[in-house]
């Protein structure tokens, strides 16, 4: 029992160390009018390619097989040093947010979350992905699971890039993580994870992660990124 105890304790401990360094994660899903697209992007462009950002980076991704949600702006960084370099006049973020308005509407299932576990690699190649929001009974076990299989699975995945973080805000029907992988197009992406479900350590992921229900599974692909 004492050791039950222990083992509990010291995976809510690199639980809480992952929430004090991690990135904050912040997703805007948008339906873009018909047509517009082009248009949205080169707002986009115009608006996040000036300067630089303190941390992280700014993404415009286009959604696939996710309801009422066409495109999605995908923001990560520190959120203790959020932000861009150099002070932007509001008058910018003012044009930026007019010349949207008659493009595109907001669509359902924006949220913020933190990242847990992300490996990096070649985002200029592998830029097309799958996310998966996930209601996970157990998030210590889950956590500790997913990155024992995602170590395993490195060298199998090479500069493809996978991870894994916790929901903090957001109505997405209970889910509270979301997972995500990476590769070079939609059928990259089914050939590599089919593979990963094979293995031994995707078994394992799948016996000791505590339990979790995927609630929905969509794909995404960066057009722009800064």
């Amino acid at each position: 029992k004492t050791n039950l105890i222990m083992k509990k304790f010291l995976l809510l401990f690199l639980l809480s160390a992952f929430f004090v360094n991690a990135q904050s994660i912040r997703v805007f899903n948008v339906k873009v009018n018909p047509g517009d697209q082009s248009s949205v992007a080169q707002l986009f462009e115009d608006y996040h390619g000036k300067g630089k950002r303190k941390s992280g980076s700014v993404h415009l991704q286009r959604v696939r097989f996710l309801n009422d949600v066409t495109h999605r702006i995908l923001l990560t960084g520190d959120p203790s040093n959020w932000g861009n370099e150099t002070e932007r006049p509001a008058s910018e973020w003012q044009a930026y947010y007019r010349g949207n308005r008659s493009l595109r509407t907001a669509g359902p299932g924006s949220y913020t979350a933190t990242s847990l576990y992300w490996k990096e690699g070649d985002r200029d190649k592998y830029h097309s992905g799958q996310q998966w929001l996930v209601k996970v009974n157990d998030p210590a076990k889950y956590l500790a699971a997913f990155t024992k299989m995602a170590k395993a699975v490195g060298p199998m995945i090479g500069d493809r890039m996978m991870g894994m973080g916790a929901i903090r805000m957001g109505d997405l029907n209970g889910a509270t993580h979301y997972t995500v992988f990476y590769g070079e197009d939609m059928n990259d992406v089914e050939i590599i994870t089919d593979k990963i479900r094979n293995t031994k350590a995707f078994q394992e992921f799948v016996k000791n992660n505590g339990g979790s229900e995927t609630i929905v599974s969509f794909g995404v692909e960066d057009l722009l990124r800064y």
